[in-house]
């Protein structure tokens, strides 16, 4: 299986928000995005890490919603977009109806979500990590 995550650099200033928006069973050191998650065999011969840092600027376009058992932040951002259109055209598959960028906040434990505003400053992720 190959997997390719970007970790969030600023979890903790992520974590302030969700501590402040009553998410107390979170793991900031785990956060990422996840770009390429498949079982399928992937041509990376063409594709090379990317070790720079990716900023997501700040969007009133943000929300948080559930996602398949999770709470999550859902973000816009053209760069992993596209990145993740790269991994598959490479061949990797994906679970999923669609690809949605988000960070996972919490485990869904089926709080009421209305009124919880997303959190509104940039997004600063790591460098590629990838694992096969």
């Amino acid at each position: 299986m190959l997997t390719v995550i970007r970790p969030l650099a600023n979890a903790e200033a992520v974590a302030d928000w969700a501590r402040s928006a009553g998410f107390d069973d979170i793991v900031p050191a785990n956060w990422h995005v996840t770009i390429a998650k498949t079982h399928d065999t992937v041509d990376v011969a063409n594709l090379t890490l990317d070790a720079s840092v990716l900023v997501v600027p700040a969007s009133p376009r943000r929300l948080v919603a559930r996602m398949g058992g999770i709470i999550a932040l859902r973000f816009r951002s053209v760069p992993i977009a596209t990145r993740h259109r790269e991994f598959r055209i490479a061949g990797a598959g994906w679970e999923h109806r669609d690809f949605r960028p988000h960070v996972t906040i919490a485990v869904d434990d089926r709080r009421e979500l209305d009124g919880v505003v997303p959190f509104a400053g940039d997004l600063v992720f790591s460098g590629e990590i990838w694992s096969q």
